[in-house]
């Protein structure tokens, strides 16, 4: 029986593609002097920011992360939103008695931020960060530290998320995936098959039992 659902952040509960993408564009540009496409910058989604940036440049890799999370903490407020939708499934969740939290490749304290923004902090048991865990999507490991903490088995979680980092964590911690169809990229798991797709946030309602295990 499903007792708690994990949920990304960036894509998947906030709309945060446009400062991600500006972000980018700052820090690449500043450090290395060069362009880099939004489709470029897409496909980086989900993965901790300082993978990325080494993949591009080993050597610059620390101030490509730097120059981005400047950019990134100055314009945070302005920049983001819930994704339509949410806070209704947010809310009759944990009306149902249904465990949430946050597993996600930011900081946890700028996902805190985030969410106290909106006044969505209320709605989560955890959050699991950048922070939380030595190892980092795709692997399981943030994932596996976040069923530990709310004392769950990978068989009683839904995981949902926009990116493939996201589907190959769940899928390697034995969980189920739901793949959001309303985050910025919705190719973004190109072959791989989720368990589930939504189209709508409030669609993943339909996938809970009507009552949870902590009502009685």
């Amino acid at each position: 029986m499903i007792k708690a659902v994990l949920w990304d952040l960036d894509g998947t509960i906030l709309d945060t593609t446009e400062l991600i993408l500006l972000s980018y564009r700052h820090a690449f540009a500043t450090v290395i002097s060069r362009e880099i496409e939004d489709k470029e910058s897409l496909s980086n989604f989900g993965e901790p920011l300082i993978s990325v940036m080494t993949r591009y440049s080993p050597k610059h890799a620390e101030a490509l992360m730097n120059a981005y999370r400047d950019h990134n903490h100055k314009h945070h407020d302005n920049y983001i939103e819930p994704f339509a939708g949410i806070i209704d499934a947010l809310a009759n969740i944990k009306r149902r008695g249904f465990k949430q939290a946050i597993v996600t490749s930011k900081t946890e304290w700028l996902s805190r931020r985030g969410l106290k923004l909106f006044e969505l902090l209320g709605y989560f048991d955890e959050i699991v960060g950048f922070e939380s865990t030595e190892e980092h999507k795709p692997l399981p490991a943030p994932a596996l530290e976040t069923i530990r903490r709310m004392k769950v088995l990978p068989s009683d979680v839904l995981f949902v998320g926009d990116s493939l980092a996201d589907c190959l964590c769940a899928e390697k911690a034995g969980i189920k995936f739901v793949f959001v169809k309303w985050g910025p990229n919705p190719d973004a798991l190109g072959e791989k098959i989720p368990d589930y797709s939504i189209d709508d946030p409030r669609d993943i309602l339909y996938l809970l039992p009507e009552v949870g295990p902590r009502i009685r």
